[in-house]
């Protein structure tokens, strides 16, 4: 670049007000706006907590529910979906179901250790019985963290229930597990 001008002879700051991105390369300026972008990231990626906040905006657009909630269009029967179909969690609050959307949907996100996978129905069903329970059993803890963080917020995630009602009963958990 010689005296503001790139190779093909149009000049960075035009190329800037004509609507186009200076090529990286022949304007190796860095952008800013990026760099924070890109540190909003970063910070959102290792914050364990971010589901806390399931109708916010992530840095990728949409909130957690929105994410989710595109990624599982309507009709389509989650891991959630069953859990909340279950007669122990009939009288569970639409917030603890919006709260789990978003520790489901932002472990996922973060490709944390604990995310449950996978998240849909069909495709869990089509697993081994103890691969199945696995599932339902990492659901669980993300559950209970839910449930438990509301509670101490002052919230009845579950009306009724002081801990969190069984997703798996023990009389099916050792069935699964002597097959």
């Amino acid at each position: 670049m010689q005296n503001g001008t790139v190779q093909n002879g149009t000049r960075s700051e035009d190329r800037m007000q004509d609507g186009t991105m200076p090529d990286p390369i022949e304007d190796p300026r860095q952008d800013t706006t990026s760099d924070l972008l890109g540190w909003e990231q970063d910070r959102w990626e290792k914050d364990p907590t971010v589901w806390q906040h399931p109708h916010a905006p992530t840095p990728y657009g949409d909130s957690l529910v929105q994410t989710y909630e595109a990624a599982h269009l309507d009709g389509e029967v989650t891991v959630i979906d069953l859990m909340l179909g279950l007669d122990q969690y009939q009288e569970a609050t639409e917030e603890f179901e919006e709260y789990l959307i978003a520790m489901v949907q932002s472990r996922a996100m973060q490709l944390a250790p604990d995310r449950v996978e996978p998240v849909e129905a069909e495709a869990l069903l089509k697993l081994p019985k103890r691969a199945q329970l696995r599932v339902f059993d990492q659901l669980t803890v993300l559950a209970s963290q839910v449930f438990d963080w509301m509670r101490a917020q002052g919230m009845d995630p579950v009306p009724g229930a002081t801990t969190l009602p069984p997703l798996v009963t023990a009389a099916d958990r050792k069935r699964i597990q002597n097959s």
